[in-house]
């Protein structure tokens, strides 16, 4: 082989080479460089927006036991807070409507509010009839009936032969404080509108019968309520203790004489 040939040879052999250099040295290989860095900033995409959803049931398990502990120091706070008194430990004396001997249990209706109540009797003590009054206030050496207040009670709570007794209870009450009672609205009941007068609260007294009951009751007024169920004609104690009664089964009643003729003034 001449050394023109192997010129030749070289020169063809270089080409070749320079064609693969060239080819390898194109933008061809910046793609798939570009394809390598692209795939991991794919991949840290998704990680960033897993994370949030990662931290975000902790967020929520940390707010429910933010609201548990909220919640446990608002309990904490009413187990711990200032109890409500009864309307009971405001009286003094109450009426008997009924002694169980066999539970142990007195039903009785106090004479401040007229509230029905369940008394503890003491023990060894005969059984307390009907009306008696006993001592329920704060002073034990007063109580030489009753061992233990118990709490309220209501008509519902009642038995039929409690129910029944009840309104002759209020009555004897009533009538034992007539002067009270005589003062505070019989000789002081006026028209509550032009068309009704306050006696036309009582049970069975319409205006006609109202209006004959200011024209007896005069200047000088009732004295008892014997005079005035002679001169009117009627049971004013027992329609006054039936008054009482349905405002006790009903708050909703307006107005309500529990409130403006109670407590008894002596």
């Amino acid at each position: 082989m001449t050394g023109a040939q192997r010129d030749r040879n070289i020169k063809i052999s270089s080409g070749k080479k320079k064609s693969t250099s060239s080819t390898e040295s194109t933008g061809w290989s910046r793609p798939a460089e570009g394809r390598r860095e692209s795939a991991p900033a794919q991949r840290r995409a998704p990680q960033q927006s897993s994370s949030p959803r990662r931290t975000e049931p902790r967020r929520n398990n940390d707010n429910r036991r933010g609201n548990a502990n909220k919640q446990g120091g608002r309990q904490g706070n009413r187990s711990t807070g200032p109890q409500k008194s009864s309307p009971l430990m405001e009286e003094q004396w109450a009426r008997v409507i009924d002694h169980d001997l066999t539970n142990n249990l007195v039903v009785a209706v106090s004479e401040s509010k007229l509230l029905l109540c369940r008394l503890k009797p003491k023990n060894g003590i005969d059984q307390l009839l009907v009306t008696a009054r006993v001592y329920i206030g704060d002073e034990a050496s007063k109580r030489e009936h009753i061992e233990q207040v118990l709490g309220m009670t209501n008509l519902g709570r009642l038995a039929n032969h409690i129910r029944a007794d009840l309104p002759l209870v209020v009555q004897i009450f009533i009538e034992e404080n007539e002067k009270h009672f005589i003062a505070a609205f019989f000789n002081v009941a006026g028209n509550m509108s032009l068309k009704q007068h306050a006696f036309e609260l009582l049970q069975g007294v319409g205006n006609k019968k109202a209006m004959q009951m200011v024209e007896a009751r005069g200047s000088s007024g009732f004295e008892s309520l014997a005079a005035l169920n002679e001169a009117c004609n009627i049971d004013a104690g027992g329609l006054l203790a039936k008054r009482f009664l349905a405002e006790l089964d009903d708050r909703n009643i307006q107005p309500r004489l529990l409130d403006l003729l109670l407590p008894v003034k002596a």
